[in-house]
Formats: structure tokens, sequence, C-alpha cells
């Protein structure tokens, strides 16, 4: 007499999906019988969520959670990260536990069992330890099941020990290699850790080394990012000499440290403390694991991604765009043509007589700056555009996530300031030597617009 929980989700999820638990019972035959749900945050005693639901037709209880677990996840607004940085708002481990209640008769009272034994108490049952949810989405259409296909994104391979492997665990589907000019800022995110608080498996996000080249191939110049450690702002593992298995290391985990960013864009790298070769054509960023001496294995690499310089497109300086990707993290690109910018203004008025039929003196007086046509609402709506160079169509294919990313922002400068996108036109070259060629032109609005003037 006890809960059996039939399907669960696996970790790590996407909470903008539909996320589905399914629980029978020996006893849903029971008077009054319901299923109870419990949602947490791992480690909080603190319950987010219960939710009841009668057995269907045939006995079971089917639980969608995406829309309940999306309310309690955001956005991580890194781009200016120096070095790593832990998840703090993207990326959240909940506990889901069930139970059941049930009456003798139907007007009996209703007693609440902990779906482990016929035991009294707040539902106790589950599947996991933690369920560990991402701000991201699945695509319907390309799944094929509920679950997150992670296998592309998180591999968990044997931590601390030189082994060899050849990852790109990027949370992104942009090509391996972007262009990036001097003051832009880049983050990458990685699944970081594990999710079984293993000490033997992790993908364990270790050290960062960038690799300056100039035009000719040369390399002129290393910069080591450093280490993933608590003092460089990223985690859980507080010294960098420390193994994977030892105490404090895998067995400090949170939701934080299981998704890390690392900024790696020039302003990233300058605003760090790094002197910026100044004829650096491009560069590679290499991400590893460590090696059981506790430093870098340079032969286990999570993932390896090259930027190539971009130079200005007929003086035009570009609208460099940040969004939020299908993985709830960010994807950059800079639209380097033509981008314009228009105002339209909307206005209200009402119309006063030139005599102050309101005076409040034994006198009227002639008023020659008295207006006539008064103006008591002013609306002023900024649109811009702005056009991309010719694309691939891998990388045409990539840029429709910003088109349908709900959180997008422009840098200017040093800051990033919210826009709306508006629409996207593409438009399609065909070029029988070689191949299909894109082009977008999109219209943003800033998301606060300019007020008017009283």
């Amino acid at each position: 007499m006890a809960i059996v929980i039939q399907q669960q989700p696996t970790s790590p999820g996407m909470v903008n999906s539909d996320v589905i638990f399914e629980v029978s019972s020996t006893v849903s035959g029971q008077p009054q019988y319901q299923y109870v749900m419990d949602i947490y945050e791992s480690g909080s005693a603190t319950r987010l969520q219960r939710i009841k639901q009668q057995p269907n037709p045939y006995g079971y209880g089917v639980f969608n959670v995406g829309q309940i677990l999306k309310s309690y996840v955001s956005s991580d607004d890194v781009w200016k990260t120096q070095l790593f940085a832990t998840s703090s708002n993207a990326n959240m481990d909940f506990r889901v536990l069930f139970g059941e209640e049930y009456g003798t008769s139907l007007s009996s009272s209703i007693t609440l069992y902990n779906g482990i034994s016929v035991t009294a108490g707040d539902p106790a049952k589950s599947g996991s330890n933690f369920y560990t949810f991402t701000n991201g989405l699945v695509d319907p259409y390309d799944a094929v099941n509920w679950n997150f296909a992670s296998a592309s994104y998180y591999t968990a391979a044997s931590a601390s020990v030189p082994s060899t492997y050849n990852h790109n665990n990027v949370l992104t589907n942009a090509a391996n290699t972007q262009s990036i000019n001097d003051g832009d800022y880049f983050t990458f995110s990685f699944y970081n850790g594990n999710f079984d608080n293993s000490a033997l498996y992790a993908q364990d996000i270790f050290y960062v080394q960038i690799q300056w080249y100039n035009s000719a191939g040369s390399v002129i110049q290393n910069d080591d990012l450093g280490y993933n450690t608590t003092a460089t702002g990223g985690g859980p593992r507080p010294n960098f000499t420390d193994l994977w298995s030892d105490g404090g290391v895998y067995d400090t985990q949170n939701s934080g440290t299981r998704l890390i960013h690392v900024g790696v864009g020039p302003q990233n790298l300058e605003d760090a403390g790094f002197t910026i070769p100044t004829n650096w054509a491009y560069y590679r960023v290499l991400v590893t694991g460590q090696s059981d001496d506790g430093l870098e294995n340079s032969n286990g690499v999570f993932a390896t991604r090259w930027f190539t310089k971009a130079t200005g497109e007929c003086a035009y300086n570009g609208v460099r765009f940040a969004w939020k990707n299908e993985f709830g993290v960010w994807d950059y690109y800079t639209f380097t043509l033509q981008s314009d910018s228009n105002f339209t203004i909307e206005r209200q008025a009402y119309e006063q007589s030139f005599v102050n039929f309101s005076t409040a003196t034994t006198s009227v007086t002639y008023d020659k700056s008295r207006r006539g046509s008064r103006q008591f609402y002013n609306a002023l709506n900024n649109v811009k555009t702005a056009n991309s160079n010719w694309l691939s169509q891998t990388d045409a294919d990539w840029l429709r996530e910003l088109f349908f990313s709900a959180n997008v922002y422009i840098q200017d400068g040093t800051d990033m300031k919210p826009v709306v996108i508006n629409s996207a036109n593409l438009t399609e070259k065909t070029n029988p030597r070689t191949q299909k060629n894109f082009q977008y032109l999109i219209e943003f609005s800033p998301a606060n617009q300019l007020r008017p003037r009283e």
C-alpha cells in the first residue's frame, strides 16, 4: 500500500516544457482518494506548492510540473562576468514528493499518508533526492520523449583522472567559430559537476585557457583564465589543488555550481585585468577537466571554441545583441551592416478658449501667451532596424533563437540595454557556384522608451 512512481523526468531538465510525473497506488480505489504532490527547493523545508489530483479512469495520476517550476527560475544576467560565475536564478534543484489521501467512506474525514507506507504524514515518496531544472525549453518537434536530450551538452567523465576525451559541451546551438571584436562581451555556459553527487564521475569544468593568434597563424600570447574555484567566482572546488573526490568538493554541489558561466569576450578579459594583444586576428578558448595531479588535464577537453576578429563593415558600428537561448543562457551576435533609428510621436490634445473664463481677478487679462490647443499626452516610440551580413544556413537557423527569445539586450558601450524584437525579415541569395546565403533585417525597440517633456 504505497505510491509507485511509474515515470519521472531526468536531470538536467528544462522548465519551459512539459515535465511529467506519473504515479500509481494499490489503494487508488479508496473513497475520496487523491494523489498529493509537494514541491520544495532542495535544501529548504519551505513547501513551494502542493497539488492534489484524483486518479484518471485507469487509476494513474499524471502531473505536469513545468508550469509550476518555471515560476521559480529566471535569467542569470552574467554578460559582464570576469573569470567564472555560478547560477543564481537560471538553475534550481527541486525535491518532488508524493503521498496520497483518502477516507473510509464518501462522507468520512480524510487522512493524508506519506506515500511510502500506511503512515499518516506529509508526502515523502520520491524517485530522486533532487531534480535539476534550468530556465530553458525542449522543442517538441526535435524531442524524442519528454526529457531534455542532454547527451550533447553534458558528459560525466571519470573525474580527476588523466582520461582522454574531446567534447564541445557549451550550452548553445551556435557554430564552433564565431566573430567578435574588441570591446565585446561574451559568456559561455556549461553544466558543471553532476546530478547525483557522485565522487567519481562529473563534467568537471576545471580550467580555461585563451590562446591568441596573429593573421599569420602564429601564437602571440597565452592567457590562463584560470581554475574554476570559489575564489574565481565558480565552484564547488575551494582550491584548484582539491580533487573532485575530496570532501568539500563533490559533496558541496548545489544548483548554483551545477550551472557555470565563463567570461571569454575581449571586454570580459580586459575587465578581469588581462592585456589583449593589439595585433590579434583570432583566438581559441580551451576548457578542460582535471588530472590526478591536481592540474589541468590537457587531453580531457570539454570545449574548444574559436573567435575571429570582426571589423566594421562600410564604417558601420553594428548592433550587438545578447539573448536568452533555448537552454536558458546567453548567446551573442553582432549585426554588422546598416542600422537606423526612427521616432514616431503619438499626441493627444484639447482645445481651450483664448478667453480665460476662470479669471480670479476683477478684469480678464489679454494674454497672447495663452494656449488654444494644449497637448496633455505625448508618447514617443523609437523603432530601430539592423542588418546582418550574409549568413550561412547554420548561422541563419541559429539566429532564429534571437527572434523567438523574450529576453533580449543590446550592448551599448559597456552597458547592456533591454530591447523588444518587433519583427525580422529574411533575404535569401542563391549563388550557384557556392551555396545559398541569407541576410536578416531585424526591427526592434528599446524596452524603456524615452519619456516626453511636460
